[in-house]
């Protein structure tokens, strides 16, 4: 019997509320704010929980990430993310 395909951990919703803070530093759109994420009055979150973040979706976020001119604050501020192995089948 085949193996069940897992789904990757990373929800999209969770990286779409991240998305803003991930490019800008902020969350202009409220978006973080409304998926539970606290930021300050001025759309900033806590540089600890941005971090945990990125190492946790960044690969997905740059996987992703189409402006070739310009690098996203959390990659300049945080350095590359976390590479998560991806196994193989045999």
């Amino acid at each position: 019997m085949p193996r069940k395909r897992r789904k990757s951990k990373a929800h999209p919703v969770d990286l779409m509320a991240w998305e803003m803070i991930f490019q800008t530093g902020r969350d202009y759109f409220d978006d973080a704010k409304d998926a539970g994420i606290e930021v300050d009055e001025y759309g900033r979150a806590d540089d600890a929980a941005v971090a945990e973040a990125w190492q946790r979706l960044g690969e997905e976020y740059m996987d992703n990430w189409t402006d070739k001119h310009s690098k996203p604050w959390a990659l300049r501020e945080f350095g590359q993310p976390a590479v998560r192995r991806r196994l193989r089948r045999r």
